[in-house]
């Protein structure tokens, strides 16, 4: 299981036995790279051992709490040992005075008492199995299934993957191994298992127009705390920077503290309408930041396409993934610590999906036009690669959602394959698992609570993690801070979205700090030449994984359907099908690795 792990912690791996567990550990060293703070780390009385990927912000001042209230005699300058005699005093109450992200298990062989914990949105993967007498758990499924004696794909969890590009927790595309839900932790006892939430995202609060006046200076203060904690490391450190708003203020900010933090971007030369990298360029001479700058042309994305495969430890479908990997694996060479903007467009309504949910509770003349003609649109080709084509498919989408009910339809906009799609490639019938959200139609912050609870720790978090750690770099995330987060959401949405721009407040706070010329346009991000791919560096995976005598000899998927719906990615009108097919190829990788050992 550690070796599968070891991409994840290439500085360090130990084991610590006792009689009733074997605890494991592969560092990557960030805090005190000392050797005393290698893990698994145990207290001097040997009664409590701790393993724990992740860093606490704060462990410095806790460190004091701990000296000062319990007389604490500590050994190391890192963090693990921090959080290991704050779980001995305060139990497993001290998580709630973490600032940080993490996944850890705390062991008392006194009491024969085991806890694992995820942190508050899910940045640090956990994943557990419970089966008889036996509980296993570890940061990789693939390493989880080393102890899973005949693993079970779940067709009810393929189907939910094939729909939305990835598994929610808390299930995963296998029977009976589960992901620990963010903000939560077991108790493995004399009782039994033992399920908690430690952690809510907070409801709105009354608002008051005094309050509106101090709520930018507020925000701004939570955000420089955030990056300014973000900054603590032993090793180099840099951030992202992509061109977007958000990637931006956390490297205003991080230069305001470090002014020679280096900045990261990608460049895509054969791509000019997704090409940002000039406006990166500028926004980091603006900043007086040293910038790197990886120009990436399609040929050498599409060499790196094969050996995304390899990364994925659990099938995931979202293919931005790659150039994720490409950033990761050059800021690597320079640093071992990134900051990134992911989480603004999530807590503050940054998507394309935010303000169409929010137009689409709108009675007007337009939304009862394009609900009434919605069949007509079935008509209209679609496709992502031109401007044009891709313009429609959007109306369509939205038309569509119209006909559906409020959660139903952010269902369907948060989806990249149609249920009924779904239900045709798979053999048998299955019942999509999809998590249950309490959206309020009347409160559109229970939208941005749904995206922060289901989207970001399991699609853009995932991501992040599993490229950033198989590389050897830690990514950490400034706009994730608790504090700011329980203040967004107290806020009412209207302070963060309408429905021609989301994250006002995030505008509102730092445009003044750039040239308006920067962000005359939105960003437009980057999409995989899916189609392209298909044609040309997938050819060989669709020839072997989709094949008729694969297929069969699986039991799976329908080889009539897979075969239509890679025709159609193949075509001039492709539609979202080669995102679908993306989704196959990558879940058939997986399948062969684990089940046929290929």
């Amino acid at each position: 299981m550690l070796g599968l792990l070891s991409k994840r912690g290439p500085d360090a791996q130990a084991i610590v036995k006792s009689h009733h567990t074997v605890l494991g550990h592969t560092r990557l060293s960030i805090i005190d790279l000392n050797e005393r703070s290698n893990q698994p780390i145990t207290a001097e009385s040997g009664r409590y051992s701790l393993t724990f990927n992740g860093e606490i912000y704060n462990y410095k001042s806790l460190k004091v709490e701990l000296e000062n209230t319990f007389q604490t005699k500590f050994k190391t300058q890192g963090d693990a040992e921090v959080l290991l005699y704050g779980l001995i005093w305060y139990g497993v109450d001290f998580v709630k005075k973490i600032n940080g992200f993490f996944a850890f298990a705390f062991y008392d062989n006194q009491k024969n008492t085991l806890i694992i914990a995820r942190d508050r949105f899910g940045i640090k993967p956990l994943y557990y199995k419970h089966s008889h007498d036996r509980f296993s758990f570890s940061s990789s499924l693939s390493s989880l299934m080393k102890d899973v004696a005949r693993p079970e794909i779940c067709l009810d969890n393929l189907a939910t993957y094939l729909q939305l590009s990835y598994s929610p927790a808390p299930n995963t595309i296998l029977k009976n191994v589960y992901k620990l839900m963010p903000g939560s932790f077991i108790t493995i006892d004399k009782t039994g298992v033992n399920q908690s939430i430690y952690y809510y995202i907070p409801d709105t609060l009354p608002f008051s127009e005094s309050q509106k006046q101090h709520s930018i200076s507020d925000f701004k203060t939570l955000m420089h705390n955030s990056v300014r904690n973000r900054l603590q490391a032993d090793v180099p450190l840099g951030t992202f920077l992509s061109g977007g708003f958000d990637s931006s203020v956390i490297a205003l900010l991080a230069s305001r503290d470090k002014p020679d933090i280096p900045t990261f971007s990608i460049g895509f030369p054969d791509q000019p309408f997704f090409d940002e990298s000039k406006r990166a360029t500028a926004i980091a001479r603006h900043l007086g930041v040293k910038h790197h700058l990886i120009n990436i042309s399609d040929k050498e994305i599409s060499d790196k396409v094969s050996s995304i495969f390899d990364d994925f430890d659990e099938p995931f479908a979202d293919s931005s993934a790659i150039l994720v990997q490409i950033l990761c694996e050059y800021a690597r060479k320079e640093v071992k610590v990134v900051l990134s903007g992911d989480g603004a467009d999530e807590i503050m309504g940054g998507y394309n999906k935010h303000r169409a949910l929010l137009r689409s509770m709108n009675r007007g003349f337009v939304n009862t036009g394009l609900k009434a003609t919605s069949r007509v649109w079935d008509k209209v080709p679609e496709s992502r690669n031109t401007h044009l084509l891709n313009a429609l498919r959007k109306v369509k989408r939205y038309s569509k959602g119209l006909n559906h009910n409020f959660t139903d339809r952010y269902f369907k906009w948060s989806s990249f394959t149609p249920r009924s799609v779904v239900n045709r490639l798979l053999l048998q019938n299955t019942h999509i698992k999809l998590p249950d959200l309490h959206i309020d139609p009347t409160d559109f912050n229970t939208i941005l609570r749904a995206d922060t609870q289901m989207v970001l720790p399991n699609d853009m978090l995932h991501k992040v993690d599993v490229m950033s750690m198989s590389r050897g770099l830690e990514v950490r995330v400034p706009y994730l801070d608790h504090h700011l987060v329980n203040f967004l959401f107290k806020l009412p949405a209207s302070e963060k979205i309408h429905v021609h721009r989301g994250k006002l407040i995030l505008h509102k706070a730092f445009e003044d700090e750039f040239p308006k010329k920067f962000f005359n346009s939105p960003k437009k991000g980057f999409e995989a030449p899916l189609s392209d791919w298909l044609k040309g560096p997938l050819s060989e995976l669709t020839d072997h994984y989709l094949s008729e005598a694969f297929l069969n000899t699986q039991g799976i998927f329908s080889f009539t359907a897979v075969k239509e719906l890679e025709t159609k990615a193949k075509s001039n009108f492709p539609g979202d099908s080669p995102h679908t097919i993306w989704a196959i190829l990558v879940f058939q990788s997986w399948y062969s690795k684990h089940f046929l050992g290929k």
